[in-house]
């Protein structure tokens, strides 16, 4: 890892540190747990911060701290440690298109859950090491579980008790997914002479760039195996399903309604079908104009997306796409990710509107934190377009292509924050799709693992539980790779809780225009009986607009779009701008959701 400079000890440890410099390895074999009998696995976690989700508190008006479930405790215990605690307020900032009759209907509903993070910080003359959030948790939930029953995949269990929880890292997983921040390319673990295509190893097509071929957060793999087995490797490779430019020769698609006024209906007033992308953005491309894609949608003046998007555009992950190494390159391990993602739902429903939030940039990573501001975000989103405020569409799915892998899977996973942020989505009638992930292994990653467990046999798809797809939620699904043969892709995460297989290795899709790495073309002449300049393909110029690539963060959009694409048609229920039918067209859209993913997956809820 590089060293990062020295830093003031003067100030504390929080939220003006980088990630990278913050982000701690579980390591289950010298970890200490408060809950012995509980197998524990490697994960990646913010060293500083503790989640906290539970049901909001009745406190005095403007005192957000009032509101925050589970704070006293947590206080307490960080106290007797010699650390203070300073939460992570969640805050609803004006804006021009603010409107006093959204931030009432918002506060008159059941949004589930409160969910906040809060910093670990050392008290003066008491402790002088940094904070280690994984110690003080295991205090903190032997001081909250006294009496408490496990929870379990039934939904029903999901109840109103407090949980704390690590703030796990979280990575997306296409192939040339790098280095997340302890495989960044330092010069001495990054593409030195020695390592890179030199004159004796320069051939694009077999030599795939070190990025490539590393490990993200979630790629934790054997303690004894430092790389992927050499047949995931190849998937990273230019010529097999690796990142590359191509062209396309077709036409684009086209849409059935015509646009209208606004991007989310058509031109005869029918509602378009919403797909939500949490990803890089979308950048600029022919197909994905202001009619189809809506960039960082707000609520309330507030981004839905987390992410701010760097001032320079070299650092913009869907314009330049080399944030990690701006003067030298090469383009950031997931740039151009979300406007792929886009091309696929554009692919799969052209008449569908996407909205394009930000939750990370180029390198990839995000703290679980921000995904579950992102997600409130989006869900706050949802119900002020249920309820036909201006501005404001409901959504139908939303794709999430990311993942980490939980230390206890066996008991935490299904009652932690994340899970409750992605059930208050589904309650409000909002489909969730999530991809499985790229290590080709069998350990559940999440938030895909949210999923309910499945069997596949002659009969079809079956659900283990039917607990686990209540007709009060929106149908939740999860996405496996499909070779373009047919076959399963060789990385592509399995388990009973991947639902279903799409294409996801060697895709065609979008990819910014404007997006042109540091490479060159092996040979360049200038032209003969035209002007213009010969030239071999330069691997990571992408102005022709399309791409190859491969991963299950393209799987699950597919998937989505599938959906999406089966809604059309679908008569929703007439916005009147009263307030209080939200939760009746809510359900209303659930039962539409689950029709649609029945047809296009075979997924049933259970009997009422």
């Amino acid at each position: 890892m590089a060293v990062p400079p020295p830093r003031d000890q003067s100030v504390p440890y929080g939220d003006n540190d980088p990630l990278q410099w913050r982000t701690r390895f579980l390591d289950p074999s010298g970890a200490d747990q408060a809950l012995g009998a509980m197998r524990i696995q490697p994960t990646w976690y913010v060293n500083d911060r503790i989640i906290v989700s539970g049901p909001r508190q009745v406190g005095a008006p403007g005192d957000g701290e009032a509101v925050l479930p589970g704070l006293d405790l947590l206080r307490r215990v960080a106290a007797e440690e010699g650390y203070a605690v300073v939460p992570d307020v969640p805050v609803v900032v004006g804006g021009e298109n603010d409107d006093p009759r959204a931030r009432e209907l918002l506060d008159s509903v059941d949004l589930g859950d409160e969910t906040y993070a809060v910093t670990l910080v050392p008290e003066p003359g008491r402790v002088e090491s940094p904070p280690e959030a994984w110690d003080i948790l295991q205090k903190v939930l032997v001081a909250a579980r006294e009496g408490s029953e496990r929870p379990s995949r039934d939904p029903e269990s999901w109840s109103s008790r407090t949980v704390y929880g690590l703030e796990h890292v979280v990575s997306a997983t296409p192939f040339t997914q790098s280095h997340p921040f302890t495989q960044s390319h330092p010069f001495t673990q990054s593409h030195p002479f020695t390592q890179s295509h030199p004159f004796t190893q320069s051939h694009p097509f077999t030599q795939s760039h070190p990025f490539t071929q590393s490990h993200p957060f979630t790629q934790s793999h054997p303690f004894t195996q430092s790389h992927p087995a050499s047949g995931l490797a190849e998937y990273a490779m230019v010529g097999a399903g690796g990142r590359q430019p191509v062209m396309w020769a077709g036409p684009g698609p086209q849409r059935l309604l015509p646009d209208g006024d606004s991007p989310y209906r058509a031109a005869d007033g029918t509602r378009r079908p919403v797909v939500a992308i949490l990803d890089t953005g979308t950048g600029e491309h022919p197909w994905l104009g202001d009619d189809v894609v809506v960039r960082d949608p707000h609520v309330l003046g507030q981004p839905v997306g987390c992410f701010t998007p760097p001032s320079a555009p070299i650092e913009d992950s869907e314009i330049g796409g080399m944030s990690l190494a701006p003067l030298t390159g090469p383009l950031d391990p997931v740039a151009g990710h979300g406007t792929f993602i886009a091309g696929l739902v554009r692919q799969t429903a052209p008449d569908a509107a996407i909205l394009s939030c930000r939750v990370y940039g180029g390198a990839g990573v995000v703290a679980e934190s921000e995904l579950l501001r992102s997600l409130r975000n989006l869900l706050r989103f949802h119900v002020l377009g249920l309820a036909g405020f201006e501005g404001y569409a409901p959504v139908d799915v939303v794709a999430l292509s990311f993942g980490y892998y939980h230390e206890r899977p066996e008991d935490e996973a299904f009652d932690e924050p994340f899970a409750r942020g992605l059930r208050a989505l589904r309650r409000w009638g909002v489909a969730v799709v999530a991809s499985s992930g790229n290590d080709g292994v069998t350990r559940p990653t999440f938030p895909a693992a949210f999923a309910p467990l499945v069997e596949h046999g002659p009969g079809g798809l079956r659900v283990a539980d039917p607990r686990e797809v209540p007709p009060a939620l929106a149908p939740m699904a999860t996405v496996g790779a499909l070779n373009p043969d047919g076959t399963t892709a060789f990385f592509s995460n399995d388990g009973p809780w991947v639902t279903t297989l799409r294409p996801g290795a060697g895709l065609v899709s979008t990819a910014p225009v404007t997006l042109d790495g540091t490479w060159q073309a092996t040979r360049e002449a200038p032209g003969f009986y035209d002007p213009n300049p010969r030239a071999t393909i330069d691997p990571d110029a992408f102005q022709g607009g399309f791409a190859v690539w491969s991963g299950t963060s393209f799987a699950g959009p597919v998937l989505a779009g599938q959906i999406a694409a089966s809604l059309l048609g679908a008569r929703p229920d007439d916005v009147t701008g009263d307030p209080g039918e939200v939760g009746t067209r809510a359900g209303s859209q659930r039962d539409r959701t689950w029709t649609a993913v029945g047809s296009v997956v075979g997924l049933q809820p259970a009997a009422d």
